[in-house]
């Protein structure tokens, strides 16, 4: 049976801006997702800069913002049907990949990817996407699985967050207090090949990595159609690490509804 979302799955991720489908990649694409990852590492050991922790772009044949040499194989993995027709019940038939990213959150030292919400700098317009994690590994709390604070993508805005810079920190945008609260937080405590999808506004974070087991998860970006990724708004940004004004864009599915994608950018 093709894979997809219950009725009460789907009203689950619009109350509390989440789900956990009943899906598991087979183990055979796992497998082919971590030699990718390990094949990725290997290819930029040398780039100037290159973070095991957080990699973006792995998918880009052109090296982005991060210097990182991706591969082609990364694009498959988001085109995978079942994913994209579960992404499809929460946002609509014509969808946008526009980025990806690999948190490998290695043994022992993975760092903690604090309090925030997605969707600060994104130059969509309207601001709308949701994000797939997908467990290469079994994530655990002691691995440093995501956490995710139900419901707080409500009020469909981004909250304040404050810039904090600290080395075992992956991202400097971290979430104001008051806005999270621990002692509601939900571990995503994942086998290898299940994901999670959740809502731009969601406000999330993953504790570091004190196991002797690595946590890798792929991320995949997927906007959309309705809404425009604003290339030229992306240029403006003050988070160059991030180079919105350069990101390639897929349609996956569907249509361009909007009329105003631009998708040979960053394709050069």
């Amino acid at each position: 049976m093709p894979a997809g979302l219950s009725e009460a799955q789907v009203a689950f991720y619009r109350d509390n801006g989440f789900v956990i489908p009943d899906f598991r990649l087979p183990a055979e694409t796992v497998q082919a997702m971590r030699a990718a990852y390990g094949d990725l590492l290997a290819a930029n050991a040398e780039t100037p800069g290159f973070d095991p922790d957080f990699i973006l772009g792995p998918h880009l044949p052109t090296p982005g913002a991060q210097g990182t040499k991706g591969d082609p194989r990364w694009l498959e993995f988001a085109r995978n049907p079942d994913i994209l027709r579960m992404v499809a019940q929460v946002a609509g038939p014509d969808l946008i990949l526009w980025g990806m990213t690999v948190f490998g959150k290695p043994a022992r030292h993975g760092k903690i990817t604090p309090w925030h919400q997605d969707g600060d700098y994104y130059p969509i317009e309207p601001l709308e996407t949701v994000s797939v994690w997908i467990a290469l590994d079994d994530a655990t709390p002691e691995n440093g699985c995501l956490r995710y604070m139900p419901g707080s993508h409500r009020e469909r805005r981004i909250y304040p967050h404050h810039w904090e810079e600290r080395p075992d920190f992956t991202l400097t945008q971290v979430l104001d207090d008051g806005y999270f609260d621990e002692a509601r937080a939900v571990n995503v405590e994942l086998k290898a090949g299940q994901i999670a999808i959740h809502d731009v506004y969601m406000a999330h974070a993953s504790g570091a990595n004190k196991s002797d087991i690595r946590r890798c998860g792929l991320v995949l970006r997927i906007m959309p159609a309705t809404s425009h990724y604003n290339h030229a708004k992306g240029a403006a940004s003050d988070n160059p690490t991030h180079d919105y004004s350069r990101r390639a864009l897929w349609l996956l599915s569907g249509k361009d509804a909007c009329g105003k994608n631009d998708f040979e950018i960053g394709h050069l």
